[in-house]
């Protein structure tokens, strides 16, 4: 996980913009065949972090006690 690793600080609205951004880059075509190759692996390194980021636990309800005050 090299390029999305060194985005540590990064929150799920970076990653989604930079998703876009790679996406965008790769239907222009301009790229070489090993750019487009690292940054595939990138996006890919990206879905990744963001699919950690919004697991929510097999779809299960899970009840939460909030203390009122």
């Amino acid at each position: 996980m090299r390029a999305a690793a060194d985005a540590v600080g990064w929150g799920i609205s970076e990653r989604i913009d930079r998703l876009e951004t790679i996406a965008e880059t790769l239907e222009d075509g301009e790229v070489g065949l090993e750019r487009a190759k690292d940054l595939r692996e990138e996006a890919a390194e990206h879905l990744v972090l963001l699919r950690e980021a919004l697991a929510v636990g097999d779809g299960e309800f899970l009840e939460v006690d909030v203390e009122e005050g």
